[in-house]
């Protein structure tokens, strides 16, 4: 009989491969490594990063419902910004792996959690 994986690690694997599937995708991967640096508007994003604007709403709605952003609205400007902190660690593996991802980077200043994700919401 073959070894079983205990439950547990089964768990944590899917875990683990469903929040990877958010990073698969080019433009989502792009729009997370800019979004690291900042909160941005639509607008900054579509602009800055050159992606379409129904490709870029369509990318922003799948991260959104994954829990990787979160947004809020003022009046009729939405601005985005990191919502999982898991993020920074898992995007700066990659930076170091490709290094062309840090092209996508404005500066060296998100060294933490908190960097990332000011709490400008609340």
């Amino acid at each position: 009989m073959g070894r079983q994986v205990p439950r547990k690690v089964c768990k944590s694997v899917d875990d683990a491969s469903a929040f990877i599937k958010y990073l698969s995708n080019p433009n989502r991967l792009a729009i997370v490594c800019y979004l690291m640096e900042a909160p941005r508007t639509v607008t900054e994003l579509e602009e800055d990063l050159g992606i379409p604007q129904p490709t870029l709403s369509q990318q922003l709605s799948l991260l959104r419902d994954g829990g990787v952003i979160v947004s809020r609205r003022t009046a009729r400007v939405v601005t985005y910004r990191i919502g999982d902190a898991r993020v920074l660690p898992v995007v700066q593996s990659l930076r170091l792996i490709f290094s062309g991802l840090s092209e996508l980077r404005l500066d060296d200043k998100a060294e933490g959690p908190d960097d990332i994700a000011p709490d400008m919401f609340d």
